[in-house]
């Protein structure tokens, strides 16, 4: 065991930088099974598994720190509750797929622990080019199937879109979504790579204009918002009127570009499909009506919510505390495994009252003040925390989903300071 932890030890950032490297990859792998092979155990499912063991081990083996034990002891505690539960209440027939669906839920806190003590440890710093690549990895597998007319329609039915060869074009672009803030970074503050920085730039505004989803085009257009008020204040604070009065009229430009483009791309034409869908003549109807905005705004997830609530407060107080689990009215004509998509409801329904407690509290205890300087690379990090918090509460599958909570993870790491705070 010692040969081994030395072994680790000694490739521990080429462990973690092969790992966050093959994330986009993964991800097709995944899609392309899911697609052609239909099955769902799949070489990313094992990877992400494997690595998932990996940090297990890691903190009992190698870490030191008793406090990171501690949260470990504390969430199997809860997971030999939470299977006890289901047995009693369902059966042992469907415990595999309850344990899974529980296993992607607690993905995010397990790394967090593990990856928060090696990067402190080690001393590891994520170099933001590492995202750029990562982003233009996702962006390929997603503008060449566009081209070669081989990837996944964004909806099964009806509206446009395209997520390339990604199985699902919200998760996609929620990963791109987060990402964004630190890409914009990148082409802001690195010197030279001209070429790569207009690569991303270019693969950007055509991604999020044709994957037909709104989240990625409302993800932009904060983080251009929040992005311009920073250098407008930096500049009136500086009393540099020539770049204001340069980055205005660019500013103004680009959003006359855009509104422009938009009644051309898929995001515009699916919002008027979906308009014409529910007989609206006026955007502002919307407002008025309770079942228009769960419909038009939150898909239905208001719905789901409404009928996994009620679920919730028929059960008994067992389930109430450590969860419903991920099948509801099991042994009925009911049932149904429809998730809410809304993550902190999803978390406290299927985890119960004390899965809930544990999650968020891990996630707090680990979640410290930041150590970076007052900078843009401050502000974007706290841009994709935002997101991350927003996106969670609007299209779900951020934080109980092991492709979105791998960014989730690193990005707090990096807000934290664990990355390279110039870029060359």
């Amino acid at each position: 065991m010692k040969k081994l932890n030395l072994i680790i030890e000694k490739n521990i950032k080429k462990i973690l930088s092969i790992f966050f490297i093959l994330q986009p990859i993964l991800d097709v792998i995944a899609a392309l099974s899911l697609n052609y092979l239909k099955t769902e155990i799949t070489l990313s499912s094992i990877t992400r598994l494997i690595f998932l063991f990996f940090c297990i081990y890691y903190i009992f083996f190698i870490n030191k720190e008793k406090e990171n034990k501690k949260y470990m002891i504390l969430l199997f505690a809860y997971f030999l509750c939470y299977t006890i539960t289901v047995i009693l209440k369902k059966d042992t027939s469907v415990l595999l797929y309850e344990l899974k669906n529980t296993i992607n839920t607690f993905y995010f806190p397990i790394i967090l622990i593990s990856l928060t003590n090696m990067f402190k440890k080690y001393n590891i710093k994520i170099n933001i080019k590492n995202y750029a690549y990562i982003y233009l990895i996702y962006s390929l597998f997603i503008i060449i199937p566009n081209i070669t007319h081989t990837g996944f329609s964004s909806y099964a039915y009806s509206k446009t879109g395209n997520s390339g060869w990604f199985l699902s074009a919200n998760a996609v672009g929620n990963i791109l979504s987060i990402i964004l803030p630190l890409i914009i970074n990148f082409i802001a503050t690195t010197k030279k790579q001209y070429i790569l920085k207009i690569t991303l730039l270019i693969s950007t505004l055509y991604i999020f204009l044709s994957i037909g989803t709104k989240t990625p085009l409302i993800s932009l257009i904060i983080c251009i918002m929040t992005t311009f008020i920073y250098y407008l204040y930096t500049w009136i604070k500086n009393k540099n009127y020539k770049n204001i009065i340069i980055s205005t009229t660019i500013s103004i430009i680009s959003i006359i570009s855009i509104i422009t483009i938009i009644p051309n791309t898929s995001f515009y034409k699916n919002i008027e499909i979906h308009k014409e869908y529910l007989g609206i003549t006026n955007y502002f109807e919307i407002l008025k009506n309770y079942e228009l905005i769960d419909h038009f705004i939150f898909s239905q997830r208001l719905t789901f919510l409404n009928n996994t609530s009620t679920n919730y407060k028929h059960a008994d107080t067992l389930q109430k505390l450590f969860g419903i689990g991920y099948i509801e009215n099991y042994g009925t004509d009911k049932v149904s495994t429809k998730m809410i998509e809304i993550d902190y409801f999803d978390i406290l329904y299927r985890q119960g009252i004390i899965g809930f407690i544990i999650f968020t509290y891990i996630i707090l205890s680990l979640y410290k003040r930041t150590n970076l300087k007052n900078s843009l690379l401050k502000l974007e990090l706290r841009t994709s925390i935002l997101l991350i918090l927003l996106l969670a509460l609007f299209t779900g599958h951020i934080l109980n989903s092991p492709s979105a909570s791998i960014f989730v993870t690193t990005i707090i790491i990096c807000y934290q300071g664990g990355i390279h705070e110039k870029n060359n």
